[in-house]
């Protein structure tokens, strides 16, 4: 069963074998190295400890239409924050647009209201 993550734990231990091993306890399986580095550099974009960067998702997938997230997050008033993870500096703009339409009619299944990102690492 996945686990949220917490991302400023993930970006401050990126370098050390034991990430592999929070991840695998949260249920994170696999994880590209981009995958990585591409939460490292948004991490660093909050420096403000208040912001909440400790239950997220990652790698979630919907049941049944096999559909997966890169970062979601979940509050108890049915609101989610989706952030897909891109690592190309040139990556088709319109690529991006459909596929946050596509999970923001997924997420619509389950949610009242829904923030949908891109980061570009690059």
């Amino acid at each position: 069963m996945l686990k949220p993550a917490n991302l400023r734990k993930i970006a401050s231990n990126i370098e050390s074998e034991s990430i592999k091993h929070y991840l695998n306890d949260l249920g994170v399986l696999s994880i590209r190295e981009r995958e990585l580095q591409g939460i490292e550099r948004l991490v660093r974009h909050f420096i403000d400890e208040q912001v909440p960067l400790k239950f997220f998702y990652i790698g979630y997938s919907m049941p049944k239409i096999s559909k997966e997230f890169d970062l979601l997050a979940f509050d108890q008033m049915h609101r989610v924050v989706n952030i897909e993870l891109k690592s190309q500096a040139d990556y088709d703009e319109e690529k991006v647009r459909k596929q946050l339409i596509n999970n923001k009619y997924y997420l619509s299944q389950v949610a009242k209201e829904i923030k949908l990102f891109t980061y570009n690492s690059d």
